[in-house]
């Protein structure tokens, strides 16, 4: 007869396997947005997990990652091999795994814009709270290892605390300011890696007041430009602020709109106007300009000549007005050739 108590033992052992089974099983990862149903940190910490359940050692957690990868993940870890980094130290797989797959966030996308961080039409509490959750675990993991010391020596648990509190709310702090900065300065405070919130101020102060010295600068000379020589030597330029640059431009920019307008006879042979591209010439029978511009005919030192390749004669001059209600083709050497002798330029202005 079968031992009852051996019978129960063997199907608590086989409970125990399965819920130990279901409890460190992982799901696979390719390395592709499209297929990865886990992020990468996720799989680091679920990994982590089902270590503590099964008591996994570092070589096994490295071998669970390892059984897990598929695709564009097995060409990453076979590239580690290449590397000949130590694949059985968990850190180390772990560190270049989430610095390959973990998406890098910067001060700004780290702070998701938290001004967004409202719930949106038609969005469920539980989707909102993702996102905020999402928002609050990226700032988090970008604090710096340091934080986690207690410099107070000696301290209580409540001094400890304190301490802890001051210092995340200072980290807060520093990130929404880096988040907020415009883009120009935000990219270059970044790249700077400042530690404090006081570092990061007194840099972007700086890289403000060189960007403002710049426009100033672009600011006078074109200014200076509009100037005559001898008025724009009476001004003490370099004492001027931004703001006083651009009153000097708005006063110039003011009265120039009140001196008379220069006129000028435009160069025989050139045109003032818009240029039809379908003009074509009857001199050279090329398109887009008149005869009366011909380098050709100019060169030959030829007439201009009618539609019919007469050249002009000077009783049409008096056509003039007639030829005006032609059609453009017909009416364009009759306009200019009529008046061959009279400059056709001396009402426009320059």
């Amino acid at each position: 007869m079968a031992n009852p108590a051996a019978g129960a033992n063997l199907a608590q052992a086989l409970t125990d396997h399965e819920r130990l089974k279901r409890s460190t099983d992982m799901p696979l990862y390719f390395g592709r947005k499209e297929k990865d149903t886990i992020t990468a940190r996720h799989l680091i910490e679920r990994i982590e997990k089902g270590a503590v359940i099964a008591a996994w050692d570092a070589a096994r957690k490295c071998n669970e990652l390892y059984m897990l990868l598929r695709d564009k993940a097995m060409v990453w870890y076979e590239s580690l091999v290449d590397e000949e980094l130590d694949l059985q130290d968990w850190d180390v797989v772990k560190r270049e795994f989430l610095k390959t797959y973990e998406p890098k966030y910067s001060a700004r996308t780290t702070c998701a814009n938290f001004s967004d961080l409202v719930q949106k039409p038609g969005e469920t509490i539980n989707d909102f709270h993702v996102r905020v959750q999402t928002a609050y675990k990226r700032i988090t993991d970008s604090k710096p290892a340091t934080m986690a010391a207690v410099r107070l020596a000696g301290a209580t648990p409540d001094q400890a605390k304190l301490e802890g509190m001051k210092d995340m709310a200072k980290f807060f702090k520093h990130q929404l300011f880096l988040a907020g900065l415009s883009d120009n300065l935000r990219d270059k405070v970044l790249e700077a890696k400042k530690d404090t919130f006081t570092e990061s101020l007194d840099l972007a102060r700086e890289l403000e007041s060189i960007q403002l010295d710049h426009r100033r600068s672009q600011k006078i000379a074109a200014v200076k430009a509009e100037l005559q020589p001898e008025e724009a030597s009476t001004i003490a330029w370099e004492s001027l602020t931004e703001e006083e640059v651009e009153q000097v431009a708005a006063i110039r920019a003011k009265n120039n709109r009140y001196q008379p307008k220069r006129t000028f006879a435009a160069p025989q042979g050139r045109s003032n106007g818009p240029r039809n591209p379908n003009i074509l010439c009857r001199y050279c029978k090329k398109k887009g300009h008149m005869q009366k511009e011909c380098r050709s005919r100019q060169r030959d030192k030829a007439p201009m000549v009618d539609a019919n390749g007469k050249a002009y004669d000077n009783n049409r001059v008096n056509n003039v007005a007639e030829e005006n209600n032609k059609p453009e083709q017909e009416y364009e050497d009759a306009q200019v050739g009529a008046v061959a002798n009279i400059n056709p330029y001396h009402h426009l202005n320059w």
